[in-house]
């Protein structure tokens, strides 16, 4: 058995390709390769970055129509992903497939007025912090 993508899913890994191609300089590559203090890149490029994929949509490919997002089959994402990947793009993976969700499912609908947009934009990160009792980090 082969498994490959569909005529309309190729055109879209071209599609992510030629963009990304022209989003990832070779400038914004060597600034991303740099670290400081442990943030990814130099000055405001990892932000400049992520703020122009949300910019161009492309951070909310599956997301619900109603929140921002273009309500397309989840392996869009993952193509986008895959990409994003391959041009050494940064990709806010855990604020827009997990944070996000999260929010849209439970938040109130002020949260979502205040957050998603945020977040879609390419303009707001989360992080998480996780406790493990009994492995020396449990905060309780």
């Amino acid at each position: 058995m082969r498994i490959s993508y569909t005529p309309e899913q190729e055109e879209l890994r071209r599609e992510l390709r030629s963009y990304f191609g022209k989003l990832m300089t070779p400038e914004r590559q060597e600034a991303l390769s740099s670290t400081s203090g442990g943030e990814i890149g130099t000055g405001n490029v990892y932000r400049d970055t992520v703020s122009q994929m949300g910019k161009d949509g492309w951070l909310t490919l599956n997301w619900p129509e109603e929140y921002g997002g273009q309500n397309r089959d989840p392996m869009d994402s993952l193509i986008f992903t895959d990409e994003a990947a391959i041009a050494g793009a940064p990709v806010p993976f855990l604020t827009i497939n997990s944070v996000a969700p999260t929010i849209m499912a439970f938040g109130t609908e002020e949260q979502k007025k205040f957050y998603l947009p945020k977040i879609a934009s390419g303009d707001l990160h989360f992080s998480i912090g996780y406790s493990e009792p009994g492995a020396g980090t449990d905060l309780a």
